[in-house]
């Protein structure tokens, strides 16, 4: 539940207690308590992330979507004409490469910066593509695509109860025999220290356009097993917004029960969606699945 920005201010004077409460670590899953994916003024700041040729902030660089394309076309045997569905297509850096090779591609992203950029590139370059500003948990097709997928990460920030209702509805939307492909982090990946914290202040960047301070911890749950990076961005006014990214880490072992759980079998596993070959000490794995 989303119930908007917590104010520390107390007649002038900042409540560094509930600042503390605020920074502490969440429960298990906690999700966001403001706006994120679809928030107006952060939606074009991640627009211009995944534009930027350059970084790897939000999506991967063009020269490795190219490799992915690539080999999924190939590994999958996509053909002209196939139907595909893209989920957490941002501004369509995907579906326009595959819609350049005469495939039938959907996109779906929470994001409306993204999805009118991508509509508007579609309409300049004359591709056909179908772009939707939705949650993409939320599918309701019936055996339309032969192919979906889901890159860079963004199936480890589910929440098990997400992850689960997004397969149903990716499984549902498979013709039978369909392919669902994938990429997660594994536990191996290196990475923050549980409770290590980052502090910045800032003129004005990614989270706000004016001046704010932004405080990040680092949370690690071995139960799970997950990983958090929970930012508190605290405004000059004293108003305090909390964000939650969370990634849970999975092992073949752990995807093929989830997959199989929810009627799909492991049909490959690589350390990428580039098919490169399998490494236990990989940081992350490349899934592919298919509806049973």
């Amino acid at each position: 539940m989303i119930d908007g920005p917590h104010l520390v201010l107390t007649g002038g004077t900042l409540d560094l207690e509930q600042l503390r409460r605020l920074a502490a670590r969440p429960p298990l899953d906690a999700p966001h308590e403001c706006l994120f994916w679809n928030d107006p003024y952060i939606s074009r700041q991640m627009l211009a992330a995944h534009l930027d040729p350059t970084s790897d902030a939000a999506s991967r660089r063009p020269e490795t979507i190219e490799r992915e394309v690539g080999w999924l076309v190939s590994r999958l045997g996509l053909a002209p004409g196939m139907k595909v569905l893209d989920l957490g297509c941002g501004p369509g850096l995907y579906c326009s490469r595959l819609a350049r090779r005469g495939l039938d591609v959907t996109g779906v992203d929470f994001s409306p910066s993204s999805i009118a950029y991508a509509k508007g590139q579609a309409c300049r370059e004359g591709l056909s593509v179908e772009y939707l500003c939705r949650d993409y948990t939320a599918l309701d097709y019936e055996e339309r695509f032969d192919a979906a997928y889901i890159i860079y990460l963004d199936f480890g920030v589910l929440a098990p109860r997400e992850r689960d209702r997004l397969l149903a509805g990716v499984r549902r939307a498979l013709k039978p025999g369909g392919a669902f492909a994938f990429d997660v982090v594994t536990p191996g990946q290196p990475g923050p220290e549980d409770g290590q914290t980052n502090w910045d202040l800032s003129p004005g960047g990614f989270w706000r356009p004016g001046p704010y301070l932004e405080l990040t911890r680092h949370f690690r749950y071995p139960e799970a097993p997950a990983k958090l990076e929970q930012t508190l961005i605290v405004e000059p006014d004293g108003r305090v917004s909390v964000y939650r990214i969370w990634e849970h880490l999975y092992t073949p072992e752990a995807i093929a029960a989830v997959l199989e759980a929810q009627g799909f079998r492991v049909d490959g596993i690589w350390s990428d969606l580039t098919g490169t070959t399998y490494d236990p000490t990989s940081p992350t794995l490349g899934v592919l699945a298919r509806r049973t």
